[in-house]
Formats: C-alpha cells, sequence, structure tokens
C-alpha cells in the first residue's frame, strides 16, 4: 500500500498529519490530468450511458 508506506514516510520525517493529506492529492492530480486530457483530445469520449427511465412519485406542481 503506496499511501500507508508515504503516510509513514512523511510522519518520520516529522511533517505534520494534514500534509499527508496533499501528497496523497498531488500524487492523483497527474493521473487524474492525464484521464481528462486524453477524454478532451479522442473524437468521442469514453463514456458508456444507459437509458434510463425515472419511475418515482411524479413531480409536484408550483406553490399556489
Amino acid at each position: 500500500n503506496i499511501d500507508g508506506a508515504l503516510a509513514a514516510i512523511l510522519v518520520d520525517l516529522g511533517f505534520p498529519s494534514p500534509v499527508g493529506r496533499l501528497f496523497f492529492i498531488i500524487g492523483r492530480v497527474a493521473g487524474l490530468s492525464a484521464e481528462v486530457l486524453e477524454e478532451h483530445t479522442r473524437e468521442k469520449p469514453m463514456r458508456i450511458t444507459f437509458p434510463v427511465e425515472y419511475d418515482g412519485a411524479p413531480a409536484r406542481g408550483g406553490q399556489e
């Protein structure tokens, strides 16, 4: 578990625990950015959507 190892190293180096969250976020941003860039540069986004019909309660009218 890389997150656990990174947390142990940061604590050992004397960083306060909230700084660990920043390191974890920075590590995720690169992957998320690459995914977003790839999706925007493709002709067609790789999103799988399934048609859904709402079967809940009917919409309520406005206040009268």
